[in-house]
């Protein structure tokens, strides 16, 4: 699934492929609000991490297209690790997506790895590492710590992908900080990690992290 991207139709024949595409940003727009009114489960503490809790100075930027999801999240990690201060999310897609910077972009769902172009294209020599499924909370702790946030795809159980950002956490509560670039969701929120792994509404379904 990609982030920002739509669901297929129950109706629609499968394609086989090796290895499933995931897009961010296919969204299902129910799906999306539904996030903002997700009320955080009980769970338990994660294992100790270095830190008791950690949080970012992190600034996420509102997508400007209903599928830029995963652009507006990478373009946000690009600017708080001091790259593309003058790009917009427009040139930042021209990047992900092999285009002269400049072009008009299409308003599409991208993958993590386009994210990954796009950093590129700013200047960022170490774009991370891509992981399917959820990391675990030392894992997301550490990054974190490193002052590398950690972009999420995430899949709604109603057909669909979004992306977000997680910027801190709270190892005695096991909380996750997360920021949002829907424009109508509050752009800053937290929740219980097991809850964000996998909940009623989405589950955790691919990782990028480890830049700088």
């Amino acid at each position: 699934m990609n982030p920002c991207e739509r669901g297929t139709p129950p109706d629609a024949p499968a394609t086989p492929a090796p290895r499933r595409r995931r897009t961010w940003c296919a969204l299902v727009v129910t799906g999306v609000a539904a996030m903002s009114l997700l009320t955080p489960l009980a769970g338990p503490a994660a294992a100790a991490t270095v830190h008791p809790a950690g949080q970012l100075n992190f600034n996420e930027l509102a997508q400007e297209q209903d599928e830029w999801c995963w652009d507006a999240t990478g373009l946000s990690v690009a600017q708080f690790l001091g790259h593309g201060a003058d790009v917009d999310q427009n040139t930042f897609c021209d990047y992900a997506r092999g285009l002269s910077p400049g072009d008009p972009c299409p308003n599409q769902p991208g993958e993590l790895t386009d994210v990954q172009a796009g950093w590129s294209g700013t200047g960022m020599s170490n774009v991370g590492s891509v992981a399917d499924g959820a990391l675990d909370f030392q894992t997301v702790a550490r990054s974190i710590d490193a002052g590398s946030p950690v972009e999420v795809g995430i899949s709604w159980t109603s057909g669909g992908g979004h992306a977000n950002v997680l910027y801190g956490y709270d190892a005695s509560s096991g909380q996750l900080l997360y920021a949002d670039p829907w424009p109508s969701n509050p752009r800053y929120g937290e929740m219980d990690y097991n809850s964000y792994v996998s909940n009623g509404e989405f589950t955790w379904d691919q990782s990028l992290y480890g830049e700088s």
